[in-house]
């Protein structure tokens, strides 16, 4: 079978998985209504965000441009969280389905891209820019469908703070509990990485970190 044939099937199949993922599980409805309104916000603020540059990630702040919680029982938190210069970095949106088990939907968007986390009792599904990327399992360990292998990983550090891994070796810190202060407070401490794909998953776990970070 040719190259080409090949491609055009796993496009085909990468494409019904993305269409029918909400159909196919439990609480599917509820998890796909709650991705729309969290996809919904996240566009309506991407206007309004600074592109930062690579270097600048670590520049993100626990202060936040707006904080709005609308509903007791699902406990939508939003907002806008600022660099250390007090310019809109990140736009977030997270709606518990429970708190206690941390089910629910995460959303997270810089000025270009978005990251999406479809939080379960036992794994956490991770979309980039609405499309189905990798799973984040037990244990804090992050695997792409394309691999077997651990990309990267997560753990406590110490009371404060989580320790990222990436391919094994120490790549950021992110606060426990992200709350607003008086002054600017760095969240995320990033160690040099070498390569884009290192980079690429440090972001995609610090980002996770981050909403579940975010506190009232």
């Amino acid at each position: 079978m040719s190259i080409l044939v090949l491609g055009i099937l796993a496009l085909i199949g990468y494409s019904l998985f993305s269409k029918g993922y909400f159909r196919f599980q439990p609480e599917g409805k509820l998890y796909e209504s709650n991705s729309n309104i969290v996809y919904k916000f996240l566009a309506e603020k991407q206007s309004e965000l600074v592109a930062f540059e690579q270097d600048e990630f670590s520049l993100i702040s626990g202060n936040k441009m707006k904080l709005k919680s609308t509903s007791f029982f699902d406990k939508p938190i939003e907002g806008i969280l600022l660099s250390i210069y007090n310019e809109p970095f990140v736009a977030f949106k997270v709606i518990y389905h429970s708190e206690k088990l941390k089910t629910g939907v995460i959303g997270m968007a810089t000025r270009n891209n978005t990251y999406l986390y479809v939080m379960k009792k036992d794994h956490v599904d991770v979309f980039f820019d609405k499309k189905p990327l990798g799973t984040i399992q037990m244990g804090g360990k992050l695997f792409f469908p394309s691999t077997k292998t651990e990309i990267a990983s997560y753990s406590l550090k110490n009371a404060t703070e989580y320790l990222i891994r990436v391919g094994g070796v120490p790549s950021a810190e992110v606060k426990h509990e992200i709350a607003e202060n008086s002054l600017p407070q760095r969240v995320v401490d990033t160690f040099d990485m070498q390569e884009a794909s290192g980079d690429f998953a440090m972001r995609i776990m610090v980002f996770y970190l981050i909403g579940l970070g975010i506190k009232l």
